[in-house]
């Protein structure tokens, strides 16, 4: 027992020489000046220079075919500031959500309200949380890019490029098109009053069913008023919104909402005779 463990000390000795020497030799052909970033294969010999805790590489993907980028950052501020472009989906939920509430808030504050309609407020961020943050990534990312299959990668050109690109721009005003003239009237307005009228409603023994009548009812009296407020904004924002990179998309048209859902505050956030004297 004894003679083993002399000749178990005797090998763990003669590895560690061969380490040593190993480490001076790389030492001595790196230059022997400083910390060497020489990285060989083995359990005996590790890379003396450590990579940053919150340092992040990936494989680069193919130009032009992505939402999600990937980037390096080195630092806490690179990765805060480089997450909408790594996390776009969760960049727009936050965003929508945050900017919807905010927004009704803002227009309360200036009609000069002693105090916050917290009722009135959560229908702005259910909707905002709910389709504006969840279901329009569906429609802006997922549908549209189908429906106009050169729009990311026109998305994703340089500007000049973009100029240049036939199939590109004529999916831009497509785009344009099926936003304002198909889903902001069929489907972003009802759903709205649907929201509206479930939270908003007094009838505590309203079925689903006459709660999505009368808010289509109310959709039906405003449509002509909402549509044309609507596409005065929104036409030519959405060929801004349409132009610039995928990731930038959704919180770029959340920059125009703010002004959008203030409007919208103003003239559908209330009650129905509020209503009635906006129309």
């Amino acid at each position: 027992l004894k003679r083993g463990v002399q000749d178990v000390l005797q090998v763990l000795a003669t590895a560690n020489m061969l380490h040593s020497a190993l480490r001076a030799h790389l030492s001595r052909t790196a230059g022997g000046v400083g910390r060497q970033t020489w990285q060989t294969q083995g359990s005996l010999c590790r890379n003396p220079v450590a990579r940053p805790r919150n340092f992040r590489t990936t494989q680069p993907k193919r130009a032009g075919d992505g939402i999600a980028v990937d980037v390096t950052y080195t630092t806490l501020w690179g990765r805060i500031a480089t997450f909408p472009k790594r996390r776009p989906y969760a960049t727009n939920i936050i965003v929508a959500t945050v900017k919807t509430s905010l927004a009704d808030i803002v227009v309360q504050v200036a009609e000069g309200k002693d105090e916050i309609d917290w009722s009135r407020n959560a229908v702005f961020v259910a909707f905002g949380f709910a389709y504006l943050g969840a279901f329009q990534w569906f429609i802006y990312v997922s549908v549209f890019s189908k429906l106009c299959p050169n729009a990311i990668r026109f998305a994703n050109l340089p500007w000049a490029e973009k100029l240049k690109d036939k199939a590109g721009i004529r999916d831009l005003f497509k785009q344009t098109a099926l936003d304002n003239f198909v889903h902001y009237t069929f489907i972003y307005f009802p759903i709205f009053y649907c929201f509206k009228e479930l939270i908003q409603s007094t009838d505590a023994n309203a079925s689903p069913t006459a709660l999505v009548s009368s808010a289509l009812s109310k959709y039906w009296n405003n449509i002509v008023v909402d549509n044309l407020a609507m596409w005065s904004l929104w036409v030519p924002g959405d060929l801004l919104v349409y132009a610039v990179p995928i990731w930038m998309r959704l919180p770029l048209n959340h920059g125009i909402s703010f002004v959008w859902t203030m409007i919208l505050s103003y003239m559908r956030g209330g009650s129905q005779k509020k209503e009635a004297k906006t129309d």
